[in-house]
């Protein structure tokens, strides 16, 4: 039956869809806004600091042009002071000397002072008196200021007498007859101190990725703060490359500029350099800032901002996802609820198909034990009719048992169908078994279907149950001619599996096969692709439950378009088949009494020729028609040798009654029972206190079993039960 369909699919896909889209839009949004002003702020922040960078140039640039200042004022005076001297008198002056050492004092900026004779003789200077007399003649500045005059000459870089660490110079030539035209007449020169500048420098920038440097408009870099190796203050500093990057740029715009570079020359780093030309001298201050530096600006102007954005749009985005996260679960609350209604509506219909297979099962066994008494009337009959019958007869006679046999078979196989499933493991060998099925299948598929056997000739010993190994194979030829409506081939073969120690079957087919969700589910009980009253789904969840019962396991591979290849798994044991029991020779006349019997039977049919049967093996045989009869007859008459009842009679005392009842009063006393159920139903039935012999059987298969039985061993609760009769 189609079920019914419990879902508002339109409205509530439509609704889920509007709540995701707003609670997309109420996180995208802010996001979007956010990255918009996070990108404005960081053009805003790269401006602010190349403003700031360009004021620091100002600044230093007024420094430096103060002190080229006053040290063109110094250098001056100094040359008003030498003035008319000979460079003599100039040597041996220590008041001069004296006055250098004063300037020096005065002016923290000046490193030293030193005056320079034509010949480059240093013949007087403010670090010791008398001078040393030190060579510069082959200074760039010197030879300069020689060749002609430069008026205020900045020199460098040098090292500082003082401190070793490099410098820079100022000098000028002395002034002589002629002036500027004259001849060369020495050169008056001063060293800055470069700690002047670093304790200068060190209040304008404190910051980590700030630098401020002089460089020559020829790159040469003659001072900078800080020092590139603080553990090497005094290493020379580096020239700049004259072609590209700050020199090229300070050629283009030689005044002033900013300059951004993604690999400084010095460090490597990412920079921006504000840079100004100091009056009209060829150098220029330049300040240098990382970039690192304005993106943690720029960072924490955006952190300030997410402290105020971020918690609006979480509220917004929480109260989006809990509409969402409603909407939701009130949708998987439907959902379930169908599912749920769907279920249901599933496993009544399984119930009910389940109730009409137990119905049908019932009704099934019920036919096979009537008919198994029909088969039991007609063998014993046949049996004693061929004891009489001419040779030229007996022909006849074996093809009507055989007939019989064959009806025999069919009725084991409907009690196997509606039994109780008992388990009895008897150890057999699969091989054998299977062989043994070849008629069965060949009959439960049509003609257009091939059956191809594949049984290794090893021996390979199962403890399985046998009627749930026939049924366990009987379901999976049945399912797949089931497959194959057009004919195909069915392949079954048997052969010691890939584990150590087991037994594979193996069944396959070249029929529709299975997609993989139906695959997936094949083994769920009541689970089936056919249609209402085409199948139970109980097939292939019997093939499991045999499988796992018997100790193994159970497979299935399958294709659309491609087969279904079923597999099962078995233990191998160490025990060997049994044998079938010898029948037990009648004893020779003459030697022993015949066994006195109480028949118990409800059919006629079967009652007279078991009577005429039992007569004719030399039995005694009383009757009794029920087993109400057989309890009063054994009350005045207890001297019987053994009791055989049928299982289901009238009267409300059934032969598992009947024989309770016996085992309780009289436990010396045998009982068989014959009936058409399978040995194993009547175990859970309660009948496991007497033999029994599964109808139908012949006369002769009656008498030896009782003769077994008359001459088994007493059990020990015949023995417990005969001790207290004594007492």
């Amino acid at each position: 039956m189609p079920f019914r369909n419990f879902d508002s699919r339109a409205n509530g896909r439509a609704s889920l869809r509007l709540l995701r889209l707003l609670l997309a839009v109420s996180v995208a949004v802010p996001l979007v806004l956010f990255a918009g002003i996070g990108w404005r702020e960081r053009w805003e922040a790269q401006e602010e600091a190349e403003r700031n960078s360009r004021k620091n140039a100002l600044i230093l640039h007024e420094h430096v042009l103060k002190v080229f200042d006053t040290m063109a004022q110094v250098l001056d005076r100094v040359d008003e002071r030498i003035h008319g001297r000979s460079w003599d008198e100039i040597a041996k002056s220590e008041s001069l000397h004296r006055y250098l050492r004063t300037l020096k004092g005065e002016l923290t900026q000046i490193g030293a002072i030193g005056l320079s004779d034509p010949e480059g003789i240093v013949r007087n200077s403010s670090l010791v008196f008398p001078s040393r007399n030190s060579y510069i003649g082959n200074r760039a500045d010197f030879r300069e200021q020689r060749e002609q005059d430069s008026g205020l000459l900045i020199a460098g870089p040098v090292t500082d007498p003082a401190s070793g660490k490099p410098s820079f110079g100022i000098s000028r030539r002395r002034s002589g007859p002629g002036g500027p035209d004259g001849s060369f007449d020495g050169m008056i020169a001063a060293i800055l101190d470069p700690g002047y500048f670093s304790s200068f420098y060190r209040r304008v920038i404190g910051d980590e990725g700030e630098s401020i440097a002089l460089i020559r408009d020829d790159g040469a870099i003659l001072m900078r703060f800080p020092t590139l190796d603080p553990s090497r203050p005094n290493v020379a500093l580096p020239t700049l490359p004259a072609g590209h990057g700050l020199v090229a740029e300070i050629r283009r715009q030689p005044d002033e500029g900013i300059f951004r570079t993604g690999n400084s020359h010095v460090q490597g780093l990412q920079r921006v350099f504000a840079y100004k030309r100091v009056g009209g001298f060829p150098i220029y201050v330049v300040y240098g800032l990382d970039q690192a530096q304005v993106a943690r600006s720029w960072w924490r102007n955006m952190a300030l901002d997410a402290a105020f954005v971020a918690p609006a749009t979480l509220a917004l985005a929480l109260i989006a996802w809990l509409a969402y996260s409603r909407a939701v679960s009130e949708s998987a609350a439907v959902q379930r609820w169908a599912d749920e209604v769907r279920n249901r509506e599933r496993l009544e219909e399984a119930l009910r198909q389940s109730q009409k297979m137990e119905a049908l099962g019932q009704l099934t066994g019920g036919v096979a034990h009537d008919f198994n008494n029909l088969l039991t009337a007609a063998l014993a009959n046949l049996h004693l009719l061929g004891r009489h019958l001419p040779a030229e007869g007996q022909r006849f006679l074996t093809g009507t048992r055989t007939a019989l046999e064959r009806a025999e078979k069919v009725t084991r196989q409907l009690l196997s169908f509606s039994r109780q499933d008992a388990v009895n493991p008897t150890v057999v060998d699969l091989g054998d078994s299977l062989r043994g099925m070849n008629d069965l299948l060949e009959r439960s598929i049509q003609a257009d279907i091939a059956l191809d056997w594949d049984i290794a000739p090893a021996p390979m010993a199962v403890a399985v149950d046998p009627v749930q190994l026939e049924m366990a194979v009987l379901n999976l030829v049945l399912n797949a001619r089931d497959a194959m409506p057009g004919g195909g081939r069915i392949r079954i073969a048997a052969a010691p599996g890939p584990e150590p120690r087991t037994a594979r079957i193996d069944v396959s087919d070249n029929g529709a096969g299975m997609p993989p969700d139906v695959m997936a589910r094949a083994f769920d009980p009541f689970f089936t692709t056919k249609g209402v009253g085409k199948g139970t789904g109980l097939g292939l969840s019997m093939v499991y439950g045999f499988a796992r019962q018997s100790g193994g396991n159970a497979a299935i591979d399958s294709r659309p378009g491609e087969g279904t290849h079923v597999r099962i798994d078995l233990p191998l044991t160490d025990a060997r088949p049994i044998e079938p029991a010898p029948i037990p020779v009648a004893p020779a006349a003459g030697d022993r009494r015949p066994l006195r019997i109480l028949v118990v039977e409800d059919n006629p049919l079967v009652l007279m020729a078991t009577v005429e049967g039992l007569t004719e093996e030399g039995f005694t045989v009383e009757t009794a028609e029920d087993g109400v009869t057989a309890l009063s007859l054994l009350e005045t008459d207890r001297d019987f040798d053994l009791v055989v009842s049928d299982v289901v009679m009238p009267g409300g005392v059934s032969g598992i009654d009947l024989a309770r009842h016996i085992r309780e009063h009289w436990p010396e006393l045998r009982v068989l029972l014959a009936s058409g159920y399978s040995p194993e139903s009547l175990a859970t039935m309660g009948a496991d206190t007497a033999s029994v012999l599964a109808k139908p059987f012949t006369p002769d298969q009656l008498a030896a079993r009782i003769r077994s039985l008359a001459k088994a061993e007493p059990t020990e609760a015949e023995q417990n039960g005969a001790r207290q009769q004594d007492a």
